[in-house]
Parts: C-alpha cells; structure tokens; sequence
C-alpha cells in the first residue's frame, strides 16, 4: 500500500540564513514510491537543510583514515574507519581550544583525536571498549617517553634473531583459522614471546605489541574489505571450502584475492620499527610539554555517565556507522592476536554502539545501569526524549513495513537502526551534561538507506541533540556524495546521500 502524501510546502526559506547552501544536497522524497510515511523527514530536511554548508574544507579522505597514511605517529596502525588528524587540527582551530583545553573524544579508535589534541598542548580523554584502540592509542601516547638508544638496540636485536618453532599456538577464533602460512604464524608466535620475556622497558615492549598487531593484515592470507576478511586462494581455509563444495558438485569459491609473495614477520617488524623510530626521533624534537592523556577502557555508554559535569572544553568523535559493519568482525585477526576469546568477542559486539544486525536492545540494560548509579531521573528524561521523537517513529514504522513487504533483507536492521538512535541519545546527553558551557561538539556520520528508505543520519542526530539542549550551529557536507549498495540501486534506483560533519554547541 501507498501512503497519500499529505501537502507540504518543502520550498527553502532562506531567511537569515548564512550557510553556503546548495539545493542540490536537498532530499525531497525519502521513501522509494512513497510506500511509507516521510512527512517527518521531510519537515526535518527543511529545517535543518538551512544550516548545511558543502565545502571543500573536507573531503572524503580527510574523514577517512586515508589522510593519515602520509602523517607520522597516526599512520603507525591502519584503522580504515578512523579520520584523519587534519580533520582534528581544522575543527580544533575552529573550535578555538588552546594549550591547557580537553577534548573528548567518546569513540576513539586508534586515538587520532586524542593524539593531535595532545601534540597541540591540549589535554584529551578517550574512551573506546576494543583492545585494538587501547594498545594503539597506549603505545602512540608513550611517543615522548620512548628511548631512542633503547629502541635502536631492539632493531639490532631483531636483526639478529633467528625465530625458530618455540611450540606454542595461535589464539584463532572461528573466523581467522588458516590465516597464516605455517611458518609464519610459528615465527609470529616467536616474535611474541620474545618480546613478552624480554627486558626492555614497559614502553617499548607495548610498542612492539603494536607493531605485530598492525602487520598482522600484511602477512596474513587475509585483507580487510568493508564489513569481511577476504581471503588468499592459498589460505587453507579457501581450500578447504573448495574441497567440500567439490565433494557436492559445485565449482570453487569465487575468489581473486591473490596477495602475492607475503612478507615474514621479521621483515614486517624490522620495516615497521625503522619508520616509527624516525617518526619519535622527529616528533620528540618538536615537544617540550607533554599535556595529560586519559584512556577509559569501556563502552561510552557506561563510561560517559561517570564523568564530572562541566569538565570538557570539546568533543570531537565519530561513531561507528549505522552501517552494519562489525568491528569484531572486521579487526577479528588484531583481536584474537590481543587475546580476545568466541565469548569475549560475543560480549564486544554486543556492548559496542548497535550497529550490526547482531545487537540487541540495550534499553533494559542501560535502565538497570542508571539505576545501580542512582541516575533513575536522568534515565527517564533520556527515555522521554527518545520516545517523542518524531522522525524516529516514523523511520521505524518505515521499516516495519518494508519488512512487512518482504523487502528488508534482515529483520535485525530494524533493531539495529532504532538501537543506533536510542543509545546515541544516552550519548548526546551525557556529552551536553559534561561539556562545558560554549564547548562545541563534532560528530562525523554518514546517512544510510535500508530497503528504500533514507535515514537522515545527520539530521535525526542534530534533533537528538537539539531537544536535549544542544544548539545547532551547522552541517559540514562533503561534496562527493555516497553511494548506494548494488542491491539497492537495482530495486530501488541510486540515491546519493550525504557524507556530515554535524557542529553543535552548549550555551
């Protein structure tokens, strides 16, 4: 069934409106032949279309991790779904923190943020729930503390060892078994021990453990893409599937991922530790004071409620995307190599924001968590907003129906697109209770499109926001839109969406 589409004047009042706007980036219609309700997104996009600015200030590298394979200390770790420390620096100055300031930052990767925000004097907090993020950001943090001598010995050292079998297994989780040619995973598990038995100092062992961390991709039978690991045809896992499939009649595995001749762990390492001694060398001649560094090792949504008020002079962040990547999945090496169990990995997922077709509700959770913190009436004003939330409801009813139809491709996105509202609402909130007053808050997001209908990521966050008390001030837009998937656009027709970097303030 069609929904009758109610008159609405969607004509663009540009009243005291002093953004560089272009009609271009205005969405008129959000449902695909308007089968479902869109009157709210609509009256969203006009409202808020007033503040988008499309610039050239940013573009898709700078809020990507592209930029920062070029940018010393950030390039020592590849994190794709990172942004680029210019990005930092740009908003940084536009925000008008200075030496002494702190910057949060509530999802902190690799910890770009927090590392610019401290090469600038300034003083940050991050909080990130994956292992990943915390022996990056450990080992990028000790940049000023390295000793230069000492790790010109380690290089030494290693040039000299021999790795041998020492009899010891990898760790794999389900997902990562046949990742590693034989030798190379015996000689990786050699490099580990060594490492862990010898007696160099606290901060050049964590940054050897981040070294073998970041080379695991590069002489592993695996490469990340999007959302999975594609796989070598060598790997034993690629063969194996080969050889079932074989046994029931059906043709190989369609797989062109040939990685070539693999590195050896040495070689990796040694390449790697070359690059980062200069990198330290270079950076230690530029700083005298060190600002303070704060790692929180857990989820935002529990961490963020035990921060002071008033005590944060920024933020700048970018959550995981409404998108359906798994980090869990996607960094599944990095974090078997960290120690992360098939249990420990099921509760990651589960309490990282929701945005896989794996996480459930955390509604009742976050109620009890609040409540064990004596926070019962901030808890209900959260939920308050959450539940008269307008364009939310409509999103939801929106893609009850295109399941409903048969058109939603996983019921789980359903749980995971309202998920992904509801826990970033305990987000904003707690960010506007500890900002300080005129503190500006950054988020960079993407908008998504499930079975025809467009979720204004940007927009449904800046009046999350708004309601809560945050003012708006404007919408970056990059000029070079996103895509849609290849099933979508053979049912539904392309529709570009909009890449933002979303700017509010506390008054």
């Amino acid at each position: 069934m069609k929904y009758e589409q109610i008159e609405m004047d969607l004509s663009l009042d540009h009243t005291n409106n002093n953004i560089n706007f272009d009609s271009d980036y205005f969405l008129h219609n959000f449902s695909h032949n308007h089968i479902a309700p869109e009157s709210e997104r609509q009256k969203l996009e006009k409202k808020y279309i007033r503040i988008v600015e499309v610039t050239d200030k940013f573009n898709r590298r700078i809020v990507s991790y592209q930029a920062n394979k070029e940018e010393s200390i950030h390039k020592w770790i590849k994190y794709k779904e990172g942004f680029s420390s210019s990005l930092v620096k740009t908003l940084i100055d536009e925000f008008g923190l200075s030496q002494g300031d702190t910057l949060l930052d509530p999802f902190l990767g690799s910890g770009t943020s927090s590392l610019t925000a401290n090469t600038l004097g300034i003083n940050s907090i991050g909080i990130d729930i994956l292992p990943i993020s915390h022996i990056a950001t450990q080992a990028k943090s000790f940049v000023y503390d390295y000793n230069l001598k000492e790790l010109g010995q380690v290089y030494q050292e290693i040039e000299k060892l021999v790795p041998k079998d020492i009899g010891k297994h990898f760790n794999h989780l389900a997902i990562t078994k046949g990742a590693f040619p034989k030798t190379t995973e015996q000689n990786l598990l050699f490099f580990t021990d060594w490492n862990n038995n010898s007696s160099y100092s606290h901060e050049t062992k964590t940054l050897i453990k981040l070294i073998l961390t970041s080379i695991l991709e590069e002489v592993s039978y695996t490469r990340k893409d999007g959302q999975y690991l594609r796989w070598d045809y060598r790997s034993s896992k690629v063969i194996e599937s080969n050889k079932k499939r074989a046994l029931k009649g059906k043709p190989p595995i369609k797989t062109v991922l040939d990685k070539g001749k693999l590195p050896t762990v040495k070689e990796s390492l040694l390449s790697a530790l070359g690059i980062i001694i200069k990198d330290i060398k270079s950076i230690q001649m530029q700083q005298s004071k060190v600002p303070s560094h704060k790692l929180i090792k857990e989820s935002a949504l529990s961490a963020l409620p035990k921060i002071e008020d008033d005590t944060i002079d920024g933020v700048i962040t970018s959550p995981p995307y409404c998108n359906r990547y798994d980090y869990t999945r996607t960094y599944a090496l990095e974090l078997a190599y960290l120690g992360v169990d098939e249990k420990k990995i099921r509760q990651l997922r589960q309490a990282q924001l929701s945005c896989t077709v794996e996480n459930k509700s955390k509604l009742e959770q976050l109620e009890d968590y609040y409540q064990r913190l004596g926070l019962e009436k901030r808890y209900e004003k959260i939920h308050k907003v959450i539940k008269e939330n307008s364009v939310l409801n409509e999103v939801n009813q929106a893609l009850y129906l295109r399941n409903t139809n048969g058109e939603v491709n996983n019921k789980g996105i359903l749980s995971m697109v309202n998920g992904y509202f509801v826990e970033l609402s305990f987000i904003f909130y707690e960010l506007f209770r500890i900002c300080k007053s005129g503190a500006k808050v950054a988020f960079v997001n993407d908008n998504v499109r499930y079975a025809g209908e467009i979720i204004p990521v940007d927009f449904i966050s800046t009046k999350i926001a708004e309601d809560i008390g945050f003012t708006p001030l404007k919408i970056y837009t990059l000029k070079q839109k996103k895509g849609n998937s290849s099933q979508q656009m053979s049912r539904y027709g392309k529709v570009a969406l909009r890449k933002s970097i979303t700017i509010w303030a506390k008054p």
